[in-house]
């Protein structure tokens, strides 16, 4: 059949494209709930528009049944590696396309069942076209599982002196046990690192021999080794340093020359070169080749990170007004990691001026030199005050996220409280015992915190004035759900006690006061607690504060909370509980930017006092703790 294209219409080219488009059904649309029917023929009225006329065919929509598996977790690995339930919000549109699916999950479910130890199984598919939605049905039959017979480790060349490697039951792979691929496979890494771990740094993974024997169901696994020689650090070169010295890089080394080589030393090196935030990137890498003394050669390549920062935050409290903060930081300033920090810090209550200095490794690794000083005028309702002051203090790690810092601290004050105006020259001996077993520093998921502060003070003025200040606080986090919206459960608590002097000997600004958005939100600042005569706040010798919130985030940048806190400050040395907790609850919403979550909260009194406020509203960077 010839067609004369001079008499079709000046659109021809489009109407034939889209007819080619309409008949090919192999073409998939990711983005719509209909398809066009390529089992039929289309018609076309001799005009683009008749393109729109096309009979359009749903999406077919179905539903996929496992049977003959028992629940566990081998029903749940299979479901998971099921294209047809990955795909199942996806469903094709044509039968053809569905077989296809549903059958090439067949070979994936067999892998699967292998590495499950189910090495005679068999799996038939099924697709019901009368049910609605359409059923898969998969109908499984697992064979017996097949169960380890002899498990052997051969080292080439065998060492001389026993080796004391770690038993192969130790890794989950014992004799008469299910035999899974997977835990063979993370039995061999395990023994490769096992080895390393003793010196052979350069070892390699051998050939794998695994015997199946289908009659008994029984398999022998042999794991080979090629271990090499016991190997020792030899010469550490140092490349990519500018500003920081390689002498301060070299006191980070967890090893010395002639030391035997492990992985641990090498990963613990690195973390230490990273913890000090003088770099970007750390690769520590170990020669290939031993020497005649068996000593390998290591290079670890740093590329410096920038060594100054300026930090700058604002936040916005009904209670205080617009506050901010403005840090500057250099984190090399001889060359070695000593850091100098200036910080000020203000609201319409006041301000802080923060200046510290820190020598790392002090005497010893893992322990700090730190000098500081500060600046400080608070306006409050509870009082005023003006200080200057200076520190001399040791910090020290002791384990993982835990850090004991103690010194001694001076500081020259003067405190406005109902006109009465007293001065102090106030020394002290701050301890603190910190551990952190969060996971993230402003928006933690799990893990917690615990703070233990405790400081004895003296006047050395000439007043009759010493006390003791000590404020435990400890902070939990809890994932309740994984999955959108995303829950955690967030439960802080904070008490303190001060004893040696009664009330109204304490300098105002050393008692504990209550309420506001780091205490109990919903009340103004300090104004969770006794009040006097003007509605002031008077503050207390101890402090008692519980709070719960509940976080959401529903997507990558939007969240959102509600929380419960409640506590006061008490006159007595330890809190009194027949007094009552001022309680403060509301919600707030998160935005998750790079820089941490923006959170925003309304908090309400809910056994306020007539000169409450009705509401307090809170913005500022970072969880409420």
């Amino acid at each position: 059949m010839t067609i004369d294209i001079s008499n079709l219409p000046k659109h021809w080219p489009v109407i034939i494209f889209g007819l080619i488009l309409a008949s090919c059904n192999a073409l998939d649309w990711p983005d719509s709930n209909t398809r066009s029917d390529g089992d039929d023929p289309a018609v076309v009225d001799g005009s683009a528009e008749g393109l729109e006329e096309q009979d359009q065919v749903p999406l077919l929509d179905y539903k996929v049944v496992f049977e003959g598996l028992s629940a566990g977790n081998t029903k749940e690995i299979l479901e998971q590696i099921s294209e047809s339930r990955r795909l199942i919000e996806q469903p094709p549109s044509s039968l053809s396309r569905l077989r296809r699916r549903a059958e090439g999950d067949v070979p994936r479910l067999l892998q699967g069942l292998r590495a499950r130890g189910h090495y005679r199984a068999s799996v038939d598919v099924d697709i019901d076209q009368t049910t609605s939605p359409i059923t898969i049905t998969y109908r499984f039959d697992q064979g017996p599982a097949y169960r380890y017979q002899t498990i052997k480790v051969e080292l080439d060349p065998q060492p001389k002196a026993d080796l004391d490697l770690p038993p192969v039951r130790r890794f989950g792979i014992k004799a008469g046990e299910r035999a899974r691929s997977l835990d063979i496979v993370n039995a061999e890494a395990m023994l490769l690192e096992a080895l390393k771990d003793r010196g052979f740094a350069v070892a390699e993974i051998g050939e794998r021999d695994v015997v199946v024997d289908h009659d008994t169901q029984k398999m022998d696994v042999t794991f080979r080794f090629k271990i090499g020689p016991r190997v020792a650090f030899g010469a550490t070169t140092i490349v990519g340093n500018e500003e920081v010295e390689a002498r301060f890089i070299r006191r980070l080394l967890e090893w010395k020359q002639g030391k035997r080589v492990t992985p641990e030393r090498l990963r613990t090196t690195q973390l230490n070169l990273i913890e000090t935030g003088l770099f970007s990137s750390v690769q520590v890498t170990l020669g290939d080749t031993p020497d005649a003394d068996n000593r390998v050669p290591v290079r670890i390549e740093v590329k410096e990170a920038k060594h100054r920062s300026i930090e700058a935050g604002v936040r916005y409290r009904t209670d205080e007004g617009i506050g901010g903060s403005l840090g500057w930081e250099h984190r090399n300033l001889l060359g070695t990691g000593e850091q100098l920090g200036i910080e000020l810090d203000g609201s319409e209550l006041g301000w802080h001026l923060k200046g510290e200095a820190r020598e790392p490794d002090f005497l010893r690794r893992r322990q700090a030199l730190v000098i500081g000083s500060e600046v400080a005028i608070e306006n409050t309702d509870a009082f005023r005050s003006r200080s200057i002051g200076a520190s001399l203090g040791i910090e020290r790690s002791v384990g993982k996220g835990m850090e004991l810092a103690a010194g001694g601290k001076f500081r020259a004050l003067r405190v406005d409280q109902d006109g009465d105006v007293d001065k102090f020259g106030l020394l002290s001996f701050p301890a603190t015992y910190r551990w952190d077993h969060s996971n993230d520093l402003l928006n933690p998921s799990r893990g917690g915190r615990l703070s233990i502060e405790n400081e004895p003070f003296v006047d050395v003025t000439g007043r009759d004035v010493a006390f003791n200040k000590t404020t435990i606080g400890y902070s939990r986090y809890v994932r309740l759900k994984r999955t959108n919206p995303q829950l955690i459960l967030a439960a802080r608590t904070r008490a303190g006690f001060l004893f040696g002097a009664e009330r109204n000997n304490v300098p105002a600004d050393e008692r504990f006061f209550a309420g506001g958005g780091g205490s109990v939100r919903g009340f103004g600042f300090q104004l969770a607690g006794e009040l006097d005569e003007g509605d002031d706040p008077i503050g207390g010798r101890s402090l008692f504060e519980l709070a719960g919130e509940i976080r959401g985030q529903f997507t990558e940048s939007l969240g959102a909370a509600v929380f419960v806190d409640s506590g006061t400050a008490f006159k007595s040395v330890a809190p009194d509980f027949d007094e009552p907790l001022r309680i403060g609850a509301g919600a707030g919403l998160r935005y998750f930017s790079p820089i941490g979550p923006i959170r925003l909260d309304v908090g309400v009194p809910i056994n306020g006092r007539d000169n409450d406020d009705n509401f307090q509203i809170y913005v500022s960077i970072g969880q409420a703790f």
